[in-house]
């Protein structure tokens, strides 16, 4: 159902309603902005035109202090003497987007200032995170300075390790941040609770970025860069690891995807033109969807069922004919992703029905012979699917791993973290988490994982958020190009959805055909419940986006939702 919560467009009378009206007067009178184009900004809780300009406007200037991050002077210092003493250092990286994106932009980085570091991407089968093998390892090796990226932050023991072996670590990342902290050198993370830094949702990549922000600064303070570095061409990285981690498109997250999406389009490096001459995607495509579904899952693939470090070397190549060579490679081990993983969800679907699990509130299974780099992806089908948490789990050597999703209604790692008893380690997010334990204690943590959720989250309304009330007339190519501007959509951005008034709606072939009270004639998708042929009275929640066909351009709602009118109408939506 539409979504009546506060901070949408209310429409009345009284003192609310004249301070809606004149701020959004104000709005559209300073832009030179249609009138409905004001109310979506302000039922985005933009109040006044000069917030709405920096919303639309937006400038790598705006990018927050990076040395507002915890322990960043500290990180940066001991980069710079590895970098003047030509010291070992390794990048020790995820295996997912995130991951090898900041392994990405640090090498690149590194690189360019004449240090070429070691690189350690664990594979899937050591887990997420440090490992005291590996420590061992590259201490063996000579390794000084441990730079983690996109892990670190639960690994307590592992950095005490690399202490031990006269190893520094400087841990930058993103995740949950516990009591107890590792004992690094430098722990850079937004989500510390003494850190100062405005956006606490980045990715790993986003971190990482600000990280080289500050060591450019001062590296060019203390004249040790003998030639401009253009960062601006790394944003490239960080919108893919960025967007592949879920990250929020917010604050200095819109910004930095923002300018990465127009460098891709404009100065496209090596790698992703490789997609343009595979004929995968071309320039002109470089949206939400082409990240989402395109040129992620690409990436991610590697790290699940094969090797990071083929994307890695895929996102760091300069030669044309070896990066189509790498990406049809990368593309082979997304189909292989793709098998595997449709096979293990037709398991569990099986599972639950042989098992009558339907009334469970959540979905807690193992089998040994799940593939660990699908169990993550899986996990999210499941929630898709069956609207509960999940976690999914396989055997990894003499214990499990696994990987959990949730949805809107459960802090997952807030659940999981009261479960600490039950487990050997444990990682993520609100939204995901890993895990791993002992085999004796499976069916225990099942139960008590199961007892912690209150209800599935199916039972929980799903709520089309609506931006505005509109008018059909309102509907214009003017409008739809000012709302591109608020893009990148995606994950706490999404486009603009509109409460369209009464209409005709019926079914064609393949599309909604709408016919409002003007006897205009509009066309949109649905993937709702199917429709009869014949009209039927009805409002629409509908996200308008431009296409064009054969030259022309014209609208078309992607529709969210259908509202009959001989149901319940819902209260309008409101802001306030």
């Amino acid at each position: 159902m539409a979504d009546n919560s506060p901070g949408q467009e209310r429409i009345g009378g009284g003192d609310d309603g004249m301070i809606l009206r004149e701020a959004v007067r104000s709005i559209a009178e300073g832009l030179d902005v249609p009138n409905l184009a004001a109310r979506i900004l302000y039922g985005r809780g933009i109040v006044g035109p000069e917030e709405a300009r920096r919303l639309l406007n937006p400038k790598l200037e705006h990018l927050s202090d990076p040395f507002l991050l915890p322990d960043m002077e500290r990180g940066v210092e001991r980069i710079i003497s590895a970098v003047k003493s030509n010291e070992k250092l390794c990048l020790y990286g995820d295996y997912d987007a995130d991951g090898v994106t900041s392994v990405a932009l640090m090498v690149n980085f590194l690189k360019n200032v004449g240090l070429t570091p070691h690189v350690y991407l664990p594979q899937r089968t050591e887990g997420y995170g440090l490992n005291i093998d590996a420590v061992k390892r590259l201490s063996e090796q000579g390794i000084s300075l441990l730079v983690c990226l996109d892990c670190g932050s639960a690994d307590i023991e592992e950095v005490a390790e690399a202490t031990r072996h006269s190893m520094d670590t400087i841990i930058i990342d993103h995740h949950e941040v516990s009591e107890a902290r590792p004992p690094a050198l430098a722990f850079i993370n937004p989500k510390r609770a003494d850190s100062r830094f405005p956006t606490r949702e980045l990715a790993a990549c986003g971190v990482t970025f600000f990280f080289l922000l500050a060591l450019r600064r001062t590296m060019h303070h203390q004249g040790l860069l003998n030639r401009q570095i253009n960062l601006k061409k790394e944003l490239d990285l960080v919108t893919v690891g960025t967007i592949g981690d879920m990250a929020p498109l917010v604050d200095d997250n819109r910004v930095m995807v923002k300018f990465g999406m127009e460098t891709m389009k404009k100065n496209p490096r090596t790698w992703l033109r490789s997609f343009f001459t595979e004929r995968i995607i071309y320039k002109d495509t470089i949206d939400e969807y082409a990240m989402n579904f395109v040129i992620v899952p690409r990436i991610n693939a590697a790290g699940r069922v094969s090797d990071a470090r083929h994307a890695l070397d895929f996102l760091t190549c300069e030669d044309e004919r070896d990066a189509a060579i790498m990406l049809r490679g990368l593309h082979e081990i997304n189909r292989k992703r793709q098998r595997i993983e449709e096979g293990t969800v037709r398991e569990i679907i099986e599972i639950m029905e042989k098992e009558n699990l339907a009334h469970k509130k959540s979905i807690v299974l193992f089998n040994k012979d799940w593939h660990i780099g699908v169990i993550g992806i899986v996990a999210q089908k499941l929630v898709d699917m069956f609207g509960k948490p999940s976690i999914i789990l396989t055997e990894a050597g003499s214990h499990l791993k696994g990987s959990g999703r949730g949805g809107e209604g459960i802090d997952l790692y807030r659940t999981i973290s009261s479960l600490a008893p039950l487990l050997l380690g444990y990682g993520g997010h609100k939204y995901a988490c890993g895990v791993s334990l002992t085999k004796d204690n499976f069916l225990p943590f099942a139960q008590a994982f199961e007892e912690r959720v209150t209800a599935p989250v199916s039972r929980r309304e799903k709520k089309v958020r609506v931006d505005a009330v509109a008018g059909f007339e309102e509907l214009t190519i003017d409008l739809l190009r000012f709302m591109e501007r608020l893009s990148p959509f995606g994950m706490g951005n999404p486009r603009p959805n509109l409460l369209l008034p009464s209409s005709s709606v019926s079914a064609t072939d393949r599309l909604v055909r709408i016919t409002d009270t003007s006897n205009r004639t509009w066309y949109g998708s649905f993937q709702g419940q199917r429709l009869t042929a014949h009209d039927r009275p009805a409002r629409i929640v509908a996200s308008p986006v431009l296409r064009k066909q054969m030259g022309e351009q014209f609208i078309h709602l992607n529709i969210k939702e259908i509202l009959p009118l001989d149901e319940a109408a819902p209260s309008r939506p409101r802001t306030g």
